[in-house]
């Protein structure tokens, strides 16, 4: 019996005749590929002669066959990174989630596809292990786990009777396992990690401090297991000694405070600088009070600032003090980089505490004073060699020996009048000086600048008013001579004398009376030390001179006059 064929609506017949194109466009031309990826033969289509006219394909068939090329089409254009996709999300209860995500190698790893990978533990939580003991402290017992593998940290008061020793075999089981820091914490399962971060958020809204394993140290801070939740605590909220090695806290149980609470417990930050400050704070009062003034004390410098240094006393807890850039050295020009260095060991003597409970030292104190003996070594008059240390505007500082500074006026520099020191010395210069005064209760050193070679042999005078000098001339100016003071220096080696005051005739050349050089003796008839001028009269002098021939030539006559006349003496015999 012939099968009556049915012809497709157009809706079907629009389907059955469209090639199926893939959600990109892409034409139905490309072979299909099956669920590996590989391409699909194309079954061969049998001859139309050899189909029987009852079995050809209806118009629903072809249809189909088309929906299935084309969904085999796009399983295979899904992208590389869509397999995971499928598997479920990790475990939001994974107690490694309390604080940040590692970063790094040791965060993830890339696994096929370019997926991240979560690193797995070496034991798995409640795991069984077996190890020795390899170190026994007040709070832990450490053991090896493994022949090296791991790490394990077992708290003290969770074992019943005495401790192991070290050496004897250990088992129990995991509590919780550092990914970073390889410390396994040993112990009871620890409570659920929805409770644990109820306690740690309690904590931080309370303010109150709670107790953690410092399990590894990582890039940034540490690792802490609180009971069996990871969380993290910043290097500089663990130690207050920035930049500190931090090893030294693994394996320790510290308090620590909750600093931040966020993202539902998945951002946990713990601190401990609050503990320490308070601690610090507590033990330094108690060092203070044993320290007393005048107290010589060992010191180990921490610091060197520009104006002065910290110094620590480890005799007393370390802790630590100020030394003044004023109290450093008697050398006033040294600075503190000069006296101290980072690490070296000195004494210091303790000078007072004040009211805000801060330290103050001097390392000068301990030293001997140079000005105890600077009366024996430079008595008035002394010549020595100096350094020129400092200029200032009124003059020039000059070093005879560390901690001993003496200042020569810039009116005594030179013995041309000058504006500023720098125009007759320079910083550094090393110059031959002489002591004019000296006042060691003061601390105050007065100097001059030496004579010359040349003129060292001149024989050193006084000079007071009316009192007659020895001069050179060396200067020769319309309004008078300018001359020096022979073994005088400073200010008052210079000295003017008027052209009224030469002893000269009206209109005489003084250039030809006087050549530059020629030696001179004039009376002193003003005399300004203060600025500095000093006035001669060689008129002064010569007047004086006569008048006082005349006076012995008077005094003579008298004593003459007393024998009587020639008379008188032949009564006499």
């Amino acid at each position: 019996m012939a099968t009556e064929q049915i012809e497709p609506t157009d809706a079907e017949g629009e389907a059955a005749a469209q090639e199926p194109s893939d959600a990109e466009g892409e034409p139905a031309a490309q072979e299909p590929l099956d669920a590996e990826g590989e391409t699909q033969a194309e079954p061969a289509a049998p001859d139309e002669a050899e189909q029987p006219a009852g079995d050809e394909p209806s118009a629903a068939q072809d249809a189909g066959a088309s929906a299935s090329k084309h969904r085999r089409r796009r399983r295979h254009k899904k992208k590389p990174g869509e397999d995971g996709a499928a598997q479920g999300p990790a475990d939001a209860a994974d107690r490694g989630d309390g604080g940040e995500e590692p970063e790094g190698d040791d965060a993830t790893a890339r696994g096929p596809g370019g997926r991240a990978e979560r690193e797995r533990p070496p034991f798995a939580v409640g795991e069984e292990i077996f190890g020795k003991v390899i170190a026994v402290s007040d709070q832990a017992v450490l053991v090896d786990i493994a022949g090296g593998k791991a790490l394990g940290l077992m708290d003290r008061a969770a074992i019943p009777g005495a401790p192991p020793k070290e050496g004897e075999p250990f088992i129990a089981r995991v509590q919780s396992c550092s990914l970073r820091g390889g410390i396994a914490l040993l112990g009871a399962a620890a409570p659920p990690a929805a409770e644990v971060r109820a306690k740690l958020r309690e904590a931080h809204e309370r303010g109150m401090p709670v107790e953690g394993w410092v399990t590894g140290v990582i890039k940034g801070g540490v690792e802490v297991d609180f009971e069996g939740l990871r969380v993290f605590a910043p290097a500089s909220c663990v130690d207050l000694r920035q930049g500190a090695e931090l090893t030294y806290l693994l394996g320790q149980r510290l308090p620590f405070v909750v600093a931040s609470y966020g993202k539902k417990g998945r951002d946990i930050v713990l601190s401990r600088k609050q503990v320490l400050e308070q601690q610090a704070a507590r033990e330094r009062e108690a060092y203070v009070a044993k320290l007393k003034p005048d107290l010589v004390c060992r010191a180990v410098v921490r610091s060197v600032l520009p104006w002065g240094a910290f110094v620590a006393l480890p005799d007393y807890g370390n802790i630590e003090g100020v030394v003044h850039m004023s109290e450093t050295s008697h050398d006033r020009g040294a600075k503190p980089c000069d006296v101290f260095a980072v690490g070296e060991e000195t004494e210091v003597k303790v000078l007072r505490i004040d009211e805000r409970g801060k330290l103050w030292l001097s390392h000068k104190a301990i030293l001997q004073d140079p000005w105890d003996s600077a009366a024996a070594r430079y008595a008035v008059g002394s010549r020595h060699a100096g350094k020129v240390v400092r200029l200032t505007d009124f003059g020039a500082f000059i070093q005879l020996e560390p901690g001993i500074d003496g200042l020569c006026h810039v009116s005594d520099l030179s013995f041309l009048p000058v504006e500023h020191p720098q125009d007759a010395v320079k910083e550094g210069e090393e110059i031959q000086v002489v002591v004019v005064n000296l006042d060691t209760r003061a601390r105050k050193l007065g100097l001059h600048p030496a004579l010359r070679p040349d003129e060292a042999g001149e024989e050193p005078q006084t000079v007071a008013l009316y009192r007659p000098l020895k001069a050179v001339v060396k200067q020769v100016r319309d309004a008078g001579l300018t001359v020096r003071v022979r073994g005088v220096t400073g200010r008052l080696a210079r000295g003017f004398v008027p052209v009224s005051q030469t002893g000269t005739a009206r209109g005489t050349d003084l250039r030809k009376a006087f050549p530059v050089g020629t030696e001179i003796e004039a009376k002193v008839i003003e005399l300004d030390a203060r600025k500095g001028e000093l006035k001669l009269s060689v008129r002064a002098l010569k007047e004086e001179s006569e008048k006082r021939a005349y006076q012995e030539y008077r005094a003579q006559v008298q004593r003459e006059a007393k024998f009587g006349t020639f008379a008188d003496l032949l009564k006499r015999r």
